[in-house]
């Protein structure tokens, strides 16, 4: 009886978690504005930077007001467990000049998600945003 209980238990935490992950996806698709950085202290206002989440696609764009047009480039998200967002882009290194990232790879820690606002950290960086 003992082991019937705890199986029960470990299937119901499987499915709790896929749950909750399932939940993040569905509150992550569609696209999303960058409004704030914030690092060591300092608040960076930004309205030029775009990550676009549709099922296990990831874009990011970036808004070039020099020559009033957008360049951007896709890969992939993943949501492991409840709070971890990777996210990697298929590109060669060029794309990376327009961001804050290091490598075409990067991992987030979803502080909250709703269906209007995301925030996100990674690297002493935390990320408003807000659904655009």
């Amino acid at each position: 009886m003992n082991s019937l209980i705890k199986c029960g238990l470990l299937t119901i935490s499987i499915v709790l978690v896929a749950a909750c992950s399932k939940d993040i996806d569905d509150k992550l698709e569609g696209r999303w504005q960058i409004q704030q950085v914030e690092s060591n202290g300092n608040v960076q206002k930004v309205d030029t930077f775009f990550y676009n989440f549709q099922t296990s696609l990831f874009q990011y764009q970036v808004y070039l007001s020099t020559s009033d047009s957008y360049i951007g480039k896709y890969g992939f998200k993943t949501v492991k467990g409840d709070n971890d967002l990777a996210l990697e882009l298929e590109t060669d290194n060029t794309f990376l000049k327009y961001t804050d990232w290091n490598s075409k790879e990067r991992t987030f820690t979803i502080e909250k998600v709703t269906g209007s606002e995301l925030i996100l950290n990674s690297d002493g960086k935390r990320y408003t945003f807000r659904k655009f």
